[in-house]
């Protein structure tokens, strides 16, 4: 998932100058082997089982009196937890989760002593994802990535053979995507084909071209401009061509994978690295690298790291940190990228080449894609507010796909929308 480093570096590299912080900090003894149970919050649905089996089995084997416990999803909001004051030690989310949910409750903080506490070697990180956290939080580090997740053009060959179209290739551009996209999408057999579904707001959270959703301040909507109509109109044919009859619940909701994963009629998808089909779905697929812009050639999505945090409301800040620090090392995140198709966040080419070793729906499959482009530059500006203007913009775009506004009007009236919402919630804080 690039972007602006700040001037203000943080002393908050390793002591000594190591190269392998992290490593150094896994030979350091635990400070206590007094039992400690950590409380890990997962706002993006993680359960016991699923983090046990994927992070909190390989922390034990290293820090044996360490344990877990994952806050159950039941419906309470990370508010909620905080009012109750619950005790959280570790956080894992994603980028967006972590602005929208966690930072506006202050539920985490500074990790700089920590880091040098441990001598934990913050440049071993990619600094792209240092940079977004960084300029989110005025410079601090209250996060670490765990890993990254990528667009992918997903394709099902059984389409493109029956209709005897050429596969999708690396370095397309969305313009050569459309005229294969309009071959195939035609009603054969009483099924309705399409070539292209793609949830919209997939396209537009780490879009190509940077765009941003506020102002530099961050006070006020900045939808209403040429690049974004530029982007709209980019991706505007593909859902518009003769035969496609777009709707919104097809177009925004669970009908875009039932209709590329069970009714098998889509023909492209454009979906995270995370969710390519598995076996049992039973796809004849492959995926090539997301479709160029003309304004940035060889350019794919921004990155969209899933981060982890030692939380505020921690009284194990030791340990929790310790236990980021064995995930982020080599050998963990090895073991990570090789298992469970994760995408490291460490710039150590021979841990980023382990990717889907072990995977079975990645096997004899375009792994390259995945890396193929540079990833876009995060937009300048993140703030508490941007989810208004993502979402504001995510629904300018389907009324104008599906005719209910012209471009102008949908792109003044989210410009609007978002600077109520931010009035309103300004005023709440009065």
């Amino acid at each position: 998932m690039s972007g602006v480093v700040l001037a203000a570096a943080l002393a908050v590299t390793a002591c000594g100058g190591k190269t392998q912080g992290t490593e150094e900090a896994q030979k350091a003894p635990a400070e206590s082997a007094k039992p400690v149970k950590l409380q890990v919050l997962t706002p993006g649905g993680g359960n016991n089982e699923w983090f046990m089996d994927r992070y909190g089995k390989s922390i034990q084997q290293k820090y044996p009196h360490i344990s877990f416990e994952v806050i159950e999803n039941t419906g309470q909001t990370v508010q909620n937890l905080v009012t109750e004051k619950r005790k959280i030690d570790l956080i894992i989310t994603s980028f967006v989760g972590y602005r929208g949910q966690i930072k506006p409750v202050e539920l985490t903080a500074d990790m700089s002593d920590l880091i040098k506490k441990h001598q934990f070697d913050i440049n071993r990180l990619d600094p792209a994802y240092m940079d977004m956290i960084r300029n989110l939080d005025g410079g601090k580090v209250t996060a670490l990535p765990l890993y990254d997740l990528s667009l992918l053009l997903y394709y099902n060959k059984d389409i493109f053979d029956k209709f005897g179209v050429p596969y999708p290739t690396d370095n397309m551009t969305w313009e050569s995507l459309y005229s294969v996209a309009t071959r195939l999408t035609r009603n054969e057999g009483g099924v309705q084909y399409r070539g292209f579904v793609t949830a919209p707001s997939n396209l537009v959270s780490v879009n190509q071209l940077s765009l941003g959703y506020l102002d530099s301040k961050g006070e006020k909507a900045a939808l209403q401009t040429d690049p974004w109509k530029q982007f709209i109109e980019t991706m505007l044919p593909l859902y518009t061509m003769p035969g496609y009859n777009a709707t919104k619940a097809m177009i925004s909701g669970n009908a875009i994978k039932e209709a590329f994963f069970k009714e098998k009629s889509s023909a492209m998808f454009v979906m995270f690295n995370s969710d390519a089909p598995k076996p049992e779905d039973g796809l004849n697929w492959n995926a090539v690298s997301l479709p160029e812009m003309k304004q940035a050639p060889g350019v794919g999505s921004q990155p969209y790291p899933v981060y982890i945090a030692v939380a505020s409301t921690s009284e194990h800040r030791d340990e929790a940190f310790l236990s980021i620090a064995h995930l982020l090392s080599d050998e963990v995140q090895t073991k990570l990228m090789s298992d469970f198709a994760q995408i490291s966040p460490l710039k150590s080419t021979e841990v980023k080449a382990a990717f889907g070793r072990n995977v079975a729906q990645w096997q004899g499959k375009n792994i390259a894609a995945i890396r193929a482009k540079k990833p876009a530059a995060p937009p300048a500006y993140v703030g508490e507010y941007n989810n208004f203007g993502q979402t504001a913009i995510t629904n300018a775009m389907l009324s104008v796909i599906v005719g209910e506004k012209d471009m102008n009007t949908a792109l003044r009236d989210a410009d609007e929308e978002v600077n109520k919402k931010i009035a309103e919630a300004k005023a709440m804080k009065k």
